[in-house]
């Protein structure tokens, strides 16, 4: 006789319980998303800074050329050793020396 049975406040409440789940689902789909898309930016950012300021080991060996034929190739070029990379100067990539900033006094009161 007085049970609480399946009233207007028990569909209030799944509905609220709902649109509460979906919002929080949302949420960690667009925080997952913008992580995503974070380590992506970064990993290529990482990958373009590490071609750019890594040094040429001198062990590197250099791309293979084309294929070659039996007949095209001679013993002269199989022979001949890879020559190392010449590292680049560092007095070459050095910037002028600025002259430094000399530091002023704070605004009197």
């Amino acid at each position: 006789m007085f049970g609480n049975g399946w009233g207007a406040l028990h569909f209030v409440g799944t509905l609220v319980g709902g649109l509460v789940t979906f919002f929080a689902v949302l949420v960690v789909a667009a925080l997952v998303f913008l992580l995503v898309r974070f380590l992506l930016v970064a990993t290529t950012a990482a990958q373009i800074y590490v071609a750019k300021n890594s040094a040429a080991s001198p062990g590197a060996t250099p791309a293979p050329a084309a294929a070659t034929t039996p007949e095209t190739t001679s013993a002269a070029a199989v022979a001949t050793p890879a020559t190392p990379a010449v590292p680049a100067t560092p007095a070459a990539a050095a910037k002028p020396a600025t002259k430094p900033r000399t530091p002023r006094a704070p605004p009197a009161v």
